[in-house]
């Protein structure tokens, strides 16, 4: 026969595979760490490929690592559909077995939570990990195998990844309704976050206001920002109920981005990967699209670069 692979192997690769360190992951399986270490060399040399490469800060999977660990993870989902066709008395019982899901902040509690209770509920045997993360590192979340699934605002081009559009989250430019001043202040979540530029650079075509920053890493924090006056934002509008005391700065067009679920793409998916991908499209976009706030719809802006900006917009079209 040819070349075989233990389930020993496969779970001290996928367990080493998720810690990314020696240490803990040894701790996990219960074994010591040259056990660990011994067991993935003997991989390794049985494969003939190197796993991982080992950096001053930890480990790193190589593309043949990763190749196995999305291998290693449709094994486990698979096991687990299969136990609980076994267990639970055939194909008919409800659905089990386990999913991990990242998404950015502001879809996650609002969107992505509800939309999966109506899952969870309905299957008790299912269970599941949430994540929240920046948008900037959900794609490698997902190709690094620390998720099954991620929901990000843009699409991901790598090879072997399936992107599917859930919904538009619809953002706006928002300020206090109860205190005034500091309107040249904007709140992002960190110094790198660019989205509030992004939404000017949308409106203008090329110009973002000179502005004061002040920083709220938790979205629901940063409305309670410019709830006191703190400074403007540039928030979902879903996410903005009567309590916060916020309301729409008028004439600022909403700055609409597309919701994509993303997950490898296989030849078989499980009955859970299909309930999951079919619970968050069929859920997410009613949620998107939930409690549009007055004032903000496409009228002027009153901002002289904006200004400018239409005026040559419609000139050029009126040369076309």
């Amino acid at each position: 026969m040819g070349t075989r692979l233990s389930s020993i192997q496969i779970e001290s690769f996928m367990t080493l595979a998720r810690e990314l360190n020696f240490s803990r992951a040894s701790e996990s399986l219960h074994i010591t760490q040259p056990a660990l270490t011994k067991r993935i060399q003997s991989l390794e040399e049985t494969l003939g490929q190197a796993l991982f490469v080992r950096l001053h800060g930890g480990l790193e999977l190589t593309e043949s690592g990763r190749v196995l660990q999305r291998y290693g993870a449709t094994v486990e989902h698979h096991e687990a559909e299969l136990l609980a066709s076994l267990v639970g008395g055939g194909a008919d019982q409800t659905l089990g077995g386990f999913f991990r899901i990242a998404s950015f902040s502001s879809a996650l509690r609002s969107v992505i939570v509800p939309a999966l209770g109506t899952l969870l509920r309905a299957h008790p045997r299912v269970s599941c990990q949430t994540f929240k993360t920046e948008v900037n590192e959900l794609h490698d979340w997902l190709t690094d195998g620390k998720v099954d699934f991620v929901v990000s605002l843009s699409e991901c081009e790598r090879m072997g990844i399936d992107n599917v559009q859930i919904g538009i989250e619809r953002n706006v430019l928002i300020e206090s309704a109860l205190h005034s001043g500091r309107e040249d202040c904007y709140i992002d979540h960190e110094p790198r976050d660019n989205f509030t530029e992004k939404f000017f650079l949308r409106q203008t075509g090329a110009t973002v206001p000179k502005m004061l920053r002040a920083y709220f890493d938790d979205i629901y924090g940063l409305i309670d920002a410019v709830s006191e006056g703190i400074g403007r934002a540039v928030v979902p509008v879903h996410l903005i109920k009567p309590e916060h005391n916020v309301r729409a700065v008028p004439g600022y067009r909403p700055f609409e981005v597309p919701v994509i679920l993303q997950f490898h793409k296989q030849p078989y998916y499980t009955r859970l990967q299909r309930a999951v991908i079919n619970t968050l499209t069929q859920h997410c976009p009613g949620l998107l699209a939930s409690n549009r706030m007055h004032g903000t719809g496409e009228g002027a802006i009153a901002d002289d670069a904006l200004v400018a900006a239409n005026r040559r917009r419609v000139r050029t079209v009126e040369k076309s």
